[in-house]
């Protein structure tokens, strides 16, 4: 009797620690969230509404931040600007982001 009450527990443990793993979903985004370069870092912060590309200076101070509706997919940062493909969270719409890399000004963005 024993034996069956603590299987039934442990089940009901490996079902309950299953389910809370599987509410967490990041939409499948296996890149690199921080980038360190020689005049700052960039994060991607994943929220469950939104995706935002922060800069930090080495000393922790925040420099600017941009929102995107959209799930960044991925991103690079060239030159001066920071290149972002991100696909809408609730259809099929892509977008291809242009924003400055030193303010965090939106220059383009194409669907």
């Amino acid at each position: 009797m024993k034996f069956i009450r603590l299987t039934a527990i442990a089940l009901f443990l490996g079902l309950a620690s299953f389910a809370s793993a599987k509410e967490f979903y990041d939409y499948d985004f296996n890149q690199e969230k921080m980038l360190c370069a020689e005049d700052g870092i960039f994060l991607i912060s994943s929220f469950e509404d939104s995706d935002v590309i922060t800069a930090h200076s080495y000393n922790g101070i925040p420099l600017w931040d941009r929102s995107f509706f959209a799930k960044i997919v991925s991103w690079r940062v060239i030159g001066d600007r920071i290149i972002v493909f991100s696909k809408h969270r609730s259809g099929y719409k892509t977008y291809l982001t242009c924003i400055d890399r030193f303010s965090g000004a939106l220059l383009w963005q194409r669907p």
